[in-house]
């Protein structure tokens, strides 16, 4: 597995979990753009990722199964304000399936600003057809 390292933090959409965090507890993603099962155009877009609490800068781990399954992302992600949305700009290819996660043993550097690593977190979606 490659580690793909990139950083989401802009408006996001996909799953939403109301539950508050807990100090101690391991930051758990929210939302992602694009959401879980979406079908994307071909094309630039931002790869964003929610976390239900605030994140460490400049530590992040977006790993690739393969690289026919990760999109062309920049190397390095932003993160919002608030510190809790990274963004990462790419490009996706007509016609490709995509799989990214967010954290995934034995890269988990995506981490809140408690020090915990975040759960993994599995995105899988799609680019239509020209």
């Amino acid at each position: 597995m490659l580690l793909i390292a990139a950083a989401l933090g802009a408006a996001a959409v996909g799953r939403h979990d109301p539950r508050p965090p807990q100090p101690d507890a391991a930051p758990r993603v929210v939302r992602t753009s694009p959401g879980s099962g979406a079908v994307i155009r071909p094309g630039p877009f931002l790869l964003t990722v929610t976390f239900d609490q605030p994140m460490v800068d400049g530590s992040y781990s977006y790993t690739r199964t393969s690289p026919e399954t990760y999109p062309d992302c920049a190397t390095k992600p932003e993160l919002s304000h608030d510190a809790r949305t990274f963004t990462l700009r790419c490009t996706a290819a007509a016609g490709r399936n995509y799989e990214i996660w967010f954290n995934r043993p034995p890269y988990m550097n995506f981490r809140g600003v408690n020090g915990v690593s975040s759960e993994p977190f599995q995105l899988r979606f799609s680019a239509a057809p020209r």
